[in-house]
């Protein structure tokens, strides 16, 4: 059975590009070759198979060594380890400048040269390629390490590794490797190899014949191989065959013991003419260069005198001695070794000339400067962070979900708590978690108590879902495994750290709580967890890096779908393959700009260019924006402070007074609610559901007959505004009858704290309404009337209060917990952002409560303002509106509502308003930058609205987006109305379709 399971896998192994194989053979006797070659002495030759290990860390005394080795020896090649981006650069730049013969510069940077340099963000492991089954990702993810390498001037990856990793508790490979399944890691590998010679680098498989199956560490002793030569064959050696066949620049030897390969006692198969020689040159024809693993690693330097050791890699069939211990030696004792006809002169020849066609190859023929200007914005490129996103986001892989638990639904049936055990601060798994709902956080560390164990029992009994996060066994992995007196390396009996309390406190989760646990973690680590499978949600996420944990909170909510599938097997519970699969995303995504095609630093500055110019002339002292485009957010940002004084910085979390935004978000949602079940309608008389409107002898009203689709078109001739705060005032101070400093029965409006209006004034706001002034019908005229109203009639119509209407049915199952009336004591001050100083009403700053006196005299709760959120909250209900009632995978509000609201209704009258929403103008698209309204660049379909106090949205259905701008441009004073004489919020709309236009 499983050697038809690998008739298969030859069958269907990729194919490697024509363009990416390098063949070495024919450039031998290239002329470049020809006359490098017959300028070298034979100590040159030799130098040439000599590379040297460099660091561009603080480690003084081996670059001098390392300039000393090229100018004296003229060494082939330098292997870089740790250090930085800029150092790195210029010791490139050094060493090149002092070589004879251009040096090869080679780099293990398996995920990327982040893996070594700790400027540079690194790529996701193999493992993380292997689960996301995307041979395409594979290639892509090395292709940016080929770009990486070129700015760097590194001309060889020593990588991929394509041992295929059998062996659960393997302490060198593990996650290194794409998986356990041969055809897996052979076309994986084969992909990326790809990936890095068609970009001009050379790969080098490794570690050949396989390391995948040990269970010690070749860095510090001789691993063996135990398996039979069938096995050899069929799996550990098929990945290496495949990449020489395809044309793999490198192959690297590995330090272990295969018995079944070379019986020689002991021999590591780095050293074998068996192995080296035997397989890869005579039985596959191998034609590239052969390098061995890193000489001073004890799997090797353990066979005997060090110098002695190199000679018999280079007889064994390798072409490279890597990270010899002393390189001089090693170059002297192979001089020697000639001259006693241990190795021959015409072997080391082809050798030296293997080595200068790579050179060739790889463009050492022409000089090279690396830049070292920029580096660290060049390699941490958005695009190299959007191409980590994605293959993290197709790695995580979703092993347990109950009940179609993932994604997240009907948030207002959750009380959330989330709880990351092994981080004692909210992390950003927690953080991320937040954005969708309310989420209370607890912590543990990795070292907790039975006592830890039960006061955390005790605050999690009111929550009906724990959403739990183990960071802890990823932390505690020792990869080096434990090192006894002898020598030797045994496993320890739970190296990724699984104690007795995580087995209970997992245990809990999962049998008394609904838990969804996502492990940032190997996958090997989850074979210590007894009861895995108990948890109504299982996800492994690989990796406890920000963004694994960021994306895999995205996708318990369905940000992003679940999609990986596990490239090893867990003993006992899951096989390679496994992984459940999500619908498309249902809510917000958080990514980068270049996922919808737009350049991160070009739209920032644009934007931040219009913010600051802004801030400097005191338009309003900070600001949040947030841009999303196909319901990805792409740009989250505050900017300045929530007063001129810079006491407080501007924040993301930051709540704003909406202002008269509560039209489309308040009231109009609810209309909208009502007229989908029919309960109101358009083209009805308001009088029919607002009776006050209604003329008789004794009630006099000029507003019977006002149809309700030409109120909320802003065209009925009501008049904008009636200050009704005034009529509780005389001589500039309120008048004691309307007002008392404690909230009661009677006096329940709170119009400030400690401020509190009689009930009974609503009757004089509606008769004052009753009463106004009618203007001709049919003509545009803004008026905030009808939803001054609105909170009232939408309670007449549902019977039910009309906050708890609107939040029932809105808010709280999107999980905009922020967006509310009368924030004020429900949230720190510090996130209470000040609006105004009145000085005419409530003598006060006005923080955290409405702004607009109309609706402050409703209490707070109005349909012309009140409402009051953070952008991020905010952004829920206007993706909804964009996506035509849809959100989160349910509908709020029908299409055929939606479209009907959003239309323009009136275009013969020269009006361009929608029912309740604004529009651009008509002639929009004719105007220029200033003319236009909001911008030329929105779509007709587009609709959105202003607010008083700074505050513009605007959604566009046709370009799925949708845009909002806060501020509280009235601070200290509404006097200052530089934010719309500078066009800030509409220049700022307008970048971002130049933007996706280009």
């Amino acid at each position: 059975m499983r050697r038809f399971f690998f008739l298969i896998a030859f069958i269907s192994v990729f194919s490697l590009n024509i363009n990416a194989q390098v063949d070495l053979e024919k450039l031998l006797y290239h002329p470049w070759v020809d006359s490098v070659f017959n300028s070298l002495t034979a100590e040159q030759k030799i130098a040439q198979l000599v590379w040297v290990n460099a660091y561009s860390d603080d480690n003084y005394a081996n670059q001098d060594k390392i300039a000393t080795l090229i100018k004296n020896y003229n060494v082939g090649g330098v292997i870089f380890f740790k250090g930085e981006l800029a150092k790195q650069a210029q010791l490139t730049n050094l060493y090149q400048s002092l070589a004879q013969i251009p040096l090869l510069i080679s780099m293990d940077a398996e995920w990327g040269i982040g893996m070594r340099l700790t400027d540079v963000n690194p790529l996701p492991y193999n493992m993380e390629l292997g689960a996301t089954r995307d041979l395409e990702l594979v290639k892509r993810s090395a292709a940016e390490v080929a770009r990486q390498m070129k700015i760097m001037g590194i001309h060889m990856s020593l990588g991929p590794d394509v041992d295929i990793n059998s062996q659960p508790l393997n302490p060198v490979i593990g996650m290194r490797s794409f998986g356990e399944d041969p055809e897996l890691v052979t076309n994986s590998g084969l992909a990326y190899i790809e990936g890095l010679q068609e970009n001009g680098i050379m790969a080098v498989a490794k570690h050949f014949p396989g390391h995948g199956g040990t269970t010690s560490d070749s860095h510090y002793t001789l691993p063996v191989l135990t398996y039979d030569e069938e096995h050899m064959k069929t799996v550990e050696l098929y990945p290496f065959q495949k990449t020489t066949e395809k044309g793999v620049a490198g192959v690297m030897t590995a330090h272990l013991h295969v018995p079944s390969l070379d019986a020689d006692e002991g021999i590591p198969a780095s050293l074998s003419p068996k192995i080296v020689d035997g397989v890869l040159r005579k039985q596959w024809n191998y034609k590239g260069l052969i390098i061995t693993d890193a000489m001073n690693m004890k799997g090797a330097s353990n066979y005997g005198d060090p110098e002695q050791i190199n000679v018999k890699a280079l007889k064994a069939g390798n072409d490279i001695v890597l990270y010899p211990i002393d390189a001089a030696k090693t170059i002297n004792a192979v001089l020697d070794a000639i001259k006693k006809k241990e190795l021959s002169k015409e072997d080391i020849d082809l050798k030296c000339r293997r080595v200068l066609a790579a050179k060739l190859w790889a463009g050492l023929n022409q000089k090279h400067i690396v830049e070292t200007e920029n580096l660290q914005e060049e390699i941490n490129s958005p695009k190299a962070e959007l191409l980590q996103r994605k293959i993290i986001e197709s790695s995580l892989t979703l092993l347990k979900n109950q009940n179609n638990l993932i994604p997240l639904k009907k948030l207002d049936t959750l009380k959330v708590a989330t709880l990351s055990v092994g981080q004692e601060d909210i992390t950003p798994f927690q953080s991320m978690l937040e954005n969708y709902m309310h989420v209370e956080h607890f912590n543990l560390p990795e070292v907790f108590t039975q006592n830890d164990i039960e006061k955390l029992k005790g605050e999690l009994k009111d929550f009906n879902l724990v959403l739990v996060g183990i960071h802890s066994m990823y932390k505690s992995r020792n990869y080096r495994l434990i090192k006894l007196g002898d020598g030797e390396n045994l496993p320890p009996r739970n190296p990724y750290g699984v104690t007795e309390e995580l087995e209970e406190l997992l245990e809990y989760l999962s049998l008394k709580k609904n838990a969804v646990v996502t492990y940032f973690s190997s996958p090997y680590a989850l074979g210590e967890i007894k009861n895995l499978k108990k948890a109504k949600g299982v996800i492994l996420a690989y990796q406890d890096k920000p963004l694994n944990q960021e994306l895999a909170a995205q996708m318990i909510f369905g940000g992003i779908a679940a999609q990986g599938k596990l490239p090893v097997s867990i003993p006992g519970t899951y096989n390679v393959g496994d992984g459940l699969t999500t619908e498309k995303p249902i809510r917000l995504k958080y990514t980068l700009p270049e996922e919808v095609g737009i350049n991160t630093h070009r739209i920032k500055a644009k934007v931040d260019s219009i913010v600051y110019s802004a801030i400097d002339q005191e338009a309003f002292p900070g600001c949040n924006i947030l841009v999303a485009k196909d319901g990805k957010v792409i740009f989250q940002e505050a900017y300045g402070y929530q007063t001129y004084d810079k006491l407080i910085p501007a924040r993301q979390s930051d709540i704003y007074d909406l202002a008269s935004v509560t039209k489309v978000c308040g009231a109009l949602p609810c209309v909208m609610k009502l007229n989908e079940q029919g309960k109101f309608s358009m083209d009805e008389k308001f009088s029919t559901y607002w009776p006050d409107w209604k003329n008789s002898l004794f009630h006099k009203s000029n507003k019977e007959d006002i149809i309700i689709r030409d109120i909320l078109a802003h065209q009925a001739g009501l008049i904008p505004y009636i200050n009704y705060y005034t009529q509780t005032m005389e001589n500039g101070k309120l008048m004691p009858k309307y007002y008392f400093p404690e909230q009661d029965e009677q006096y329940s409006l709170a119009v400030a704290p400690g401020l509190y209006l009689d009930e009974g004034f609503k009757k004089d706001i509606y008769k004052s309404i009753r009463l106004s002034k009618l203007n001709p019908k049919g003509k545009y005229e803004y008026s905030g009337l009808f939803f001054i109203i609105a909170p009232e009639l939408v309670g007449n119509l549902s019977g039910e209060k009309f906050t708890d209407f609107l939040y029932s049915n809105f808010y709280r199952p999107l999980g905009a917990y922020t967006t509310m009336y009368n924030p004020y004591g429900k949230f720190p001050m510090a996130r209470l952002v000040p609006t105004e100083y009145d000085s005419n009403y409530r003598k006060r700053l006005v923080q955290g409560t409405v702004h607009d006196e109309a609706a402050a005299t409703l209490g707070g709760v109005s349909g012309n303002a009140g409402l009051f959120s953070t952008a991020n909250d905010l952004a829920k209900m206007l993706q909804m509106y964009v996506q035509m009632g849809n959100y989160g995978g349910e509908q709020y509000i029908s299409a055929s509502v939606m479209k009907e609201f959003t239309r323009v209704q009136f275009p013969e009258n020269n009006n361009r308003r929608g029912l309740g929403f604004d529009k651009p103008l008509l002639d929009n698209k004719e105007l220029s930058l200033e003319d236009a309204y909001p911008s030329p660049g929105v779509s007709a379909a587009s609709f959105g609205h202003t607010g008083f106090t700074g505050i513009m949205v605007w959604m566009d259905p046709e370009n799925q987006l949708i845009y909002i701008f806060m501020s509280n441009r009235v601070y200290p004073t509404r006097e200052n109305n530089n934010l719309s004489k500078l066009n800030v919020r509409t220049n700022i709309l307008q970048a971002f379709y130049d933007e996706l236009d280009k």
